[in-house]
C-alpha cells in the first residue's frame, strides 16, 4: 500500500450501498483496509433503514439499484440530516440524474468504472468537511461553556465575597466565645467544633473565588516536571495505586502559578485514585504539541504542553461526561466530608485562566483520559 493510501485511523463511518456483489466486495475491502468503519447495504431501502438506525458520516452509494435507487435514498437521508456527506458512484449516462443529484445536495461524484484514486480523493474531501464541522461544533460548545462559566463565576464571586465577610464575623465571635469558655467544658468542645467548621467554610469561600476569578495568580516561569511528580507523590502515597511518568526530553518551561497548577495535578490524581479503588495504574505523559486551526480541538492555535492523565478505573458514563467540569456536578455521595463537586470545576477554571484547556475522554469500564493543554512560555 502506498503512502498516499496508508491507513488513516479515522473514527468516521461510511455507509456503502451497492447492489453489484463484486464491486461491493472490492470497494469494501479497500475502505476497511484504509481504516474506515464500514456498514454495507445491498440496495437503497436497506441503506436508508441502516442510516435511520445508526447514522453514518459518509454515504457512498450507487444510483441504479433495486427496491430504492441511490438518489431517492440520498433525498430521504438529506431530509434527515444536512450534515451527511453523500458520494454517488455512477456513469451519469442520463443528464437528468446529475441535475437531480445536485438538487438533492450530493457532495461528491465518482464516475464508473471507479478509479480508486478518485474515490479516495472524494472521501478525503468529505472527511475534511466532517472534521472542520466537528471543530466548529467543539469551538461553539466551548464558547457556550465559557459564557456559562463566566456568568456562574460572577455570581459565585459576589456570593463568596459576601459569604467571607459574614464568615469572618461568625468566626471572630466563635473564637472569642471559646477563649472565655472553661477549657475542657462541653461548651468549649462545641465551640471548637464550630470553629473547625468555620475554617472549612473559609476554605470553600477560597475555592469559590478561585473558580470565579482564577484566584490571585502569581505566575513564574518554571519546569513542570517536578510539579507533576510532587503532586502525584503526595496524592497517591499509600493508596495502592501505582503510577508511571513518561515525559519528552527538553520540555520547554511554562509560566504558571505553581500552587494552582499543583492543585490541578493533585485533583486529577485524586480522581484517578477514587476511580481505581481496588488499585490500578495511573499513566502521566507530557510532550509539546503544535495546535493549528485545522485541528478539532477547542483551543487557540499555538505551541502547547500536552499533559495526559490516563487511569485504568471505572470510567465515566457518556451522559455524565459533558457535565464533569460543571460546578457542583459530582457522581460521588455529597456531604461536607465527601464530594463537593468543585474539584474539576476549579481545575477547569485554573487552566482556563492560564489560557489553556482541559478535556476529558472516557470509556466506561476501561478508564479515563484527562488532557491538559498549557501554552508554552516564550524564551
Amino acid at each position: 500500500m502506498s503512502a498516499q493510501n496508508s491507513p488513516i485511523h479515522t473514527d468516521i463511518t461510511i455507509l456503502f450501498v451497492e447492489d453489484e456483489p463484486a464491486t461491493r466486495e472490492q470497494v469494501s475491502r479497500v475502505l476497511a483496509t484504509l481504516g474506515y468503519h464500514l456498514v454495507v447495504a445491498e440496495n437503497g431501502k436497506e441503506g436508508l433503514d441502516s442510516y435511520i438506525e445508526n447514522p453514518a458520516d459518509i454515504i457512498l452509494t450507487d444510483i441504479m439499484m433495486p427496491k430504492m435507487n441511490g438518489l431517492e435514498m440520498a433525498r430521504r437521508i438529506r431530509a434527515i440530516s444536512s450534515d451527511a456527506q453523500i458520494v454517488c458512484m455512477t456513469a451519469f449516462s442520463d443528464t437528468s440524474d446529475l441535475i437531480e443529484a445536485i438538487e438533492i445536495g450530493v457532495n461528491q461524484f465518482v464516475l464508473k468504472p471507479v478509479e480508486f484514486s478518485h474515490l479516495l480523493t472524494a472521501l478525503d474531501r468529505c472527511r475534511e468537511v466532517i472534521e472542520l464541522k466537528k471543530r466548529h461544533r467543539n469551538l461553539e460548545a466551548e464558547k457556550l461553556r465559557a459564557r456559562k462559566m463566566e456568568a456562574i463565576g460572577i455570581l459565585a464571586g459576589g456570593m463568596a465575597h459576601d459569604f467571607n465577610n459574614l464568615l469572618q464575623v461568625i468566626l471572630g465571635y466563635v473564637s472569642l466565645a471559646r477563649m472565655n469558655a472553661e477549657p475542657g467544658s462541653k461548651t468549649f468542645e462545641l465551640l471548637g467544633i464550630a470553629e473547625n467548621a468555620s475554617e472549612t467554610a473559609r476554605e470553600l469561600g477560597k475555592r469559590l473565588l478561585i473558580f470565579a476569578k482564577g484566584g490571585d495568580a502569581h505566575t513564574q516561569t518554571t519546569d513542570i516536571k517536578p510539579l507533576i511528580r510532587t503532586a502525584i507523590d503526595e496524592e497517591l502515597s499509600g493508596s495502592g495505586v501505582n503510577y508511571s511518568i513518561e515525559m519528552q526530553e527538553n520540555l520547554p518551561p511554562l509560566r504558571v502559578d505553581i500552587e494552582q497548577i499543583k492543585q490541578v495535578f493533585a485533583q486529577l490524581a485524586a480522581n484517578a485514585r477514587e476511580a481505581m479503588h481496588q488499585g490500578g495504574l495511573l499513566r502521566i505523559s507530557a510532550s509539546t504539541i503544535s495546535i493549528s486551526r485545522e485541528d478539532s480541538l477547542p483551543i487557540e492555535p499555538g505551541e502547547y504542553l500536552h499533559i495526559v492523565f490516563e487511569d485504568s478505573g471505572v470510567g465515566i458514563k457518556p451522559e455524565d461526561l459533558p457535565n464533569i467540569f460543571d460546578p457542583y456536578f459530582t457522581t460521588k455521595e455529597m456531604g461536607c466530608q465527601k464530594g463537593m463537586g468543585l474539584g474539576l470545576a476549579l481545575s477547569h477554571s485554573i487552566i482556563r485562566h492560564h489560557k489553556g484547556q482541559i478535556l476529558a475522554e472516557s470509556t466506561p469500564g476501561e478508564g479515563t483520559l484527562m488532557h491538559i493543554y498549557l501554552p508554552v512560555s516564550a524564551p
